[in-house]
């Protein structure tokens, strides 16, 4: 008899941790966000000084498409074009993705923002500009 209540009671102690470690079993991750189109358009336009950076900032709502187009660059000239996340703390765009490209019709950059937030694009001379130029990119997200 005191057998059985030995058993019963080791059996109790089991089941209660089985019961507790269910419990705080971590919970099961939400389903990743389907992307949406891109349909939001923003122009960015500059001059791009020998050795500078211009830096853009724009917002994304909900993951999606990005694209982002150098559509002109006069005088003609190849500067490196970025896409990032700004940074605060040292004023720059931390780059996700870029390039040396040339304006043209087409996209250089595309992908998908995979979360909402703050984005940058960025425009830098490679090291080749003899002088200022103006350009303009297009940004097309969510």
């Amino acid at each position: 008899m005191i057998r059985q209540m030995r058993m019963l009671g080791a059996f109790g102690i089991a089941a209660t941790i089985a019961l507790m470690a269910v419990a705080c079993a971590d919970p099961v991750a939400p389903n990743a966000p389907i992307p949406v189109a891109a349909t939001i358009t923003e122009n960015f336009s500059g001059t791009l000084t020998i050795g500078g950076t211009d830096l853009f900032t724009f917002t994304v709502n909900q993951p999606g498409g990005l694209k982002v187009t150098l559509s002109s660059i006069v005088p003609s000239a190849a500067v490196q074009l970025s896409v990032g996340t700004p940074s605060t703390a040292t004023g720059v765009c931390e780059p996700l993705n870029g390039l040396t490209a040339v304006a043209g019709p087409d996209a250089q950059i595309s992908g998908t923002a995979t979360v909402p937030g703050s984005f940058c694009v960025s425009v830098s001379d490679v090291g080749n500009l003899v002088e200022a130029v103006n350009f303009t990119v297009l940004v097309l997200h969510s």
